[in-house]
């Protein structure tokens, strides 16, 4: 008996060595392909890394891009920058986070709250020098734009939430989301779980996790490899997204009777088909809940229309663009 536990030891041993191993050559790979390619800003917490387009103007806000769960800076940018281009060109400032955590941006404790990430966005692009900011948040980046409006009101000319996940949602067993997030925030068990396994088990699903993500519509050509999705599973990013996807229905819970102080012009955008934050809680919720709201619904759309429908998300941050303006 002695020798078989001894055996069987030896062997798990042997096991989590390799998946370790694995996991180590696969972080190397992916962040030697994905370096950071914009500059680091100072805040009193931690740094922020953004990538900077366009000048800088005293007279015109800046649009402030805020990315999703399992996502990075290239969110926005690969959706909509030729298309920023052509329509604003080089005088529009234009700038792309990595939210804390992801991307290259480093994480502290506490980084989960969208408040927190707001508090940190906000400072950081006040260094940059930006006074006034249009801000434009997908899918969990909404909850950031929407604390971002709450209580940083002198720096947000405007908003537009694209697939917001903004309000409380119900379900059960790990809080409402899925299993490997719960899994990953535990403790001990979540830090061998992203460790060991979440890395070498996701790397070839990446491909079906963006069509379920893009569902009922196509996914973009070569979407995942010009995001650098797989940055997602290095452990220290997977345990940041999962903290952020895990404690968000607390936190929307507590947070989201706030939206009502909002003041600026706000757009929201949502697919009707949408299968990974459902419209009728969140964007519904948001266009009740913010006076003045306007809500533009995309009939057959999913999750993704700053891809699927770029023009769209273009016309519509034009169009508070031009109320921000109005209001100024």
């Amino acid at each position: 008996m002695t020798t078989f536990w001894i055996s069987t030891g030896v062997v798990l041993a042997a096991i989590a060595s390799a998946l370790w191993l694995v996991t180590r050559w696969g972080t190397a790979r992916i962040e030697a392909r994905f370096p950071a390619p914009g500059k680091f800003v100072s805040t009193s917490t931690a740094p922020l890394h953004l990538v900077e387009r366009g000048s800088l103007s005293d007279k015109c806000p800046s649009l402030l891009f805020v990315h999703g769960a399992s996502s990075n800076h290239r969110e926005f940018q690969i959706a909509l920058e030729d298309k920023l281009q052509q329509r604003f060109g080089d005088d529009q400032h234009r700038v792309f986070v990595d939210r804390p955590g992801q991307g290259n941006s480093p994480r502290k404790w506490g980084d989960h709250s969208p408040r927190v990430q707001a508090d940190r966005i906000a400072e950081a692009v006040r260094r940059l020098g930006v006074d006034h900011v249009i801000v434009i948040g997908h899918s969990w980046g909404g909850a950031v734009v929407a604390q971002l409006a709450v209580h940083h009101r002198e720096l947000v000319r405007g908003a537009v939430f694209v697939a917001p996940a903004t309000h409380p949602w119900e379900g059960g067993g790990w809080g409402g989301v899925t299993w490997y997030y719960g899994t990953a925030c535990l403790p001990v068990i979540g830090h061998l779980f992203t460790e060991l396994i979440t890395l070498p088990v996701g790397w070839n699903q990446i491909n079906d996790g963006v069509e379920n993500v893009f569902a009922p519509e196509v996914p973009v050509q070569g979407y995942a490899s010009e995001l650098g999705a797989r940055l997602v599973l290095r452990p220290s990013s997977f345990r940041a997204n999962a903290q952020d996807v895990f404690q968000l229905r607390p936190f929307v819970r507590a947070e989201s009777h706030s939206y009502a102080s909002i003041q600026c012009p706000v757009h929201v955008i949502t697919g009707d088909q949408d299968g990974v934050v459902w419209p009728h809680i969140h964007s519904d919720g948001l266009e009740r809940d913010i006076k003045g709201a306007t809500k533009t619904v995309i009939a057959g759309g999913g999750h993704m229309p700053h891809h699927t429908h770029g023009d769209l998300i273009l016309d519509c941050i034009s169009e508070v663009y031009r109320s921000a303006s109005a209001n100024a």
